[in-house]
């Protein structure tokens, strides 16, 4: 299938109401309602003040870090009342690597799970509930750390009384967040110009992942005359978002010029839908190809490619001694199950489209495929075999693809690398595939913690889009996120 011809299931028509937890109107100007010229309209509207996208991330990781620290100075006073313990207020500055160390797991457990997500976020419910897991997942890690740790580094009896002041506060202070959300400063009043794909494509964005944050109050098409510039038609609004693919006229050009002369920040449509959804939106670009490309600086050079490939070396050299006691028992294992090779080699595509041979750990029946001929995976699979699917489950089965990063064909964070057979034919129906190449592929990769095994071409597209994503903005910090998604993935059971 064409690419232009592709969009996201359901998207809604631009040009019609659409509903969702909070309903967007449909505000579309007629001449009727445009009644007076643009240039008369040079008034100084009031600012209104409110929380921009990333904004409200910062808010919400603050408003956790501070009462996570209240609840361990709680725990510590709860801790010095309970006992004669040796624990005394004059010491607790001794203390701090206790708060600090709570702050990370904190930070660290919040983003595996998705709690400052705006999905989560705003909705109360779901935002309790992540809550209380994030608290629970927090307790579990610090007792492991505990009883790993030198003796009285850590406090023990301390972590209940913390837990339950954790779990009291955070739950309070996230439940009033969404309940406060989409009112005051916390909501997010946009006006949105272009009635095409990619401004259909938005706002099913914006009803996916920030329907309370957003209030769409009006989208523009085209094809009308421009509207005026009065402070009564400006005094709610906060954003203007530009669809990707539109061409604007000298006069809409003019008006889009106008909202930012009164304030109204103005933002194109990939930049949006990017700090949503975390991809980037290959198929509404059109022409634009700077979307799809960082324009700053390239981080798989100079002194970020060497710290990235010294990373690679050192963890992958690492993983690999940990589970080097478990690589007789999960060769074993497959043996009598499969009564197989256990090793498996694929060849793959790799940096700037070379193949290399590619290794894992068998996790399917002999002969799952034709000779020559590679099939998507399936949802429950049925070639899969028992031992295989607890390997898929724990990423077992990725082990040996630590000697690819080793061997320097492989990175531990990168595109997943796909066969040739299915490479040439997404080459042919997606444009632009071919960039995800101009990087080493990953054991794990950005698309791999955000997206499900790909089953079709359209599928391939979205992996794509968060492939892209990486591209644009990867750095040490996004592969520590994306290696931190890895692993809470691997110890905590699959969401339903």
């Amino acid at each position: 299938m064409p690419i232009g011809r592709l969009a996201s299931p359901g998207c809604p028509d631009a040009n019609r109401e659409i509903g969702g937890p909070r309903r967007y109107q449909k505000i579309m100007q007629s001449p009727d309602r445009l009644t007076e010229p643009l240039g008369t309209a040079r008034v100084v509207r009031s600012a209104r003040w409110s929380l921009q996208r990333s904004q409200v991330r910062w808010v919400l990781i603050i408003g956790d870090l501070l009462l996570v620290n209240t609840a361990a100075v709680i725990a510590l006073w709860l801790g010095v009342q309970r006992s004669t313990w040796w624990l005394a207020v004059a010491s607790w500055d001794t203390f701090s690597v206790w708060f600090l160390f709570l702050s990370f797991i904190w930070f660290a457990c919040a983003e595996v799970m998705d709690l400052n997500d705006l999905r989560v976020a705003g909705v109360a419910l779901r935002a309790v509930r992540a809550t209380l897991g994030v608290v629970l997942v927090t307790l579990a890690v610090y007792l492991v750390v505990y009883f790993v740790a030198a003796p009285q580094t850590l406090p023990r009896h301390l972590i209940v009384f913390f837990a339950i002041a954790a779990a009291f506060l955070l739950s309070v202070w996230r439940g009033l967040f969404a309940l406060a959300l989409g009112t005051g400063p916390l909501a997010r009043r946009v006006a949105v110009v272009g009635a095409g794909s990619s401004a259909a494509a938005l706002l099913q964005a914006i009803r996916e992942h920030a329907a309370r944050y957003y209030s769409v109050t009006a989208v523009f098409d085209l094809t009308a005359r421009v509207p005026d510039l009065t402070a009564r038609n400006m005094a709610d609004l906060d954003e203007v978002i530009v669809g990707e693919q539109e061409d604007l006229s000298a006069d809409w050009l003019a008006a889009v010029v106008g909202w930012r002369e009164q304030g109204i920040q103005v933002v194109n449509m990939a930049t949006v839908f990017e700090e949503l959804t975390g991809r980037v939106p290959v198929e509404h670009v059109g022409r634009n190809w700077s979307v799809l490309l960082p324009l700053e600086q390239d981080a798989t050079r100079g002194l970020n490619g060497a710290l990235k490939r010294a990373t690679d070396l050192a963890l992958a050299a690492l993983a690999l001694l940990v589970a080097l006691p478990l690589l007789p028992l999960i060769a074993l294992a497959i043996h009598l199950d499969a009564r197989a090779p256990v090793l498996l080699r694929q060849v793959r595509v790799g940096k700037n489209g070379r193949v290399f041979t590619l290794y894992k750990f068998r996790t399917m029946i002999p002969d799952a495929e034709p000779p020559g001929v590679a099939l998507w995976a399936e949802e429950q699979d049925p070639r899969v075999t028992r031992v295989g699917r607890f390997l898929r489950r724990f990423k077992l089965d990725e082990v040996p693809q630590f000697w690819n990063v080793l061997r320097g064909e492989m990175s531990l964070v990168g595109p997943r690398p796909e066969r040739p057979e299915i490479v040439q034919d997404l080459e042919r129906e997606i444009p632009f595939y071919r960039l995800r190449h101009v990087v080493r592929p990953g054991v794990t990769g950005w698309a791999a913690v955000r997206f499900p095994y790909g089953r079709s071409v359209n599928d391939a597209l979205v992996k794509l889009q968060y492939d892209l994503y990486y591209l644009k903005h990867q750095s040490l910090t996004l592969d520590v996120l994306i290696l931190v998604k890895t692993l809470g993935a691997v110890v905590t059971p699959p969401r339903a």
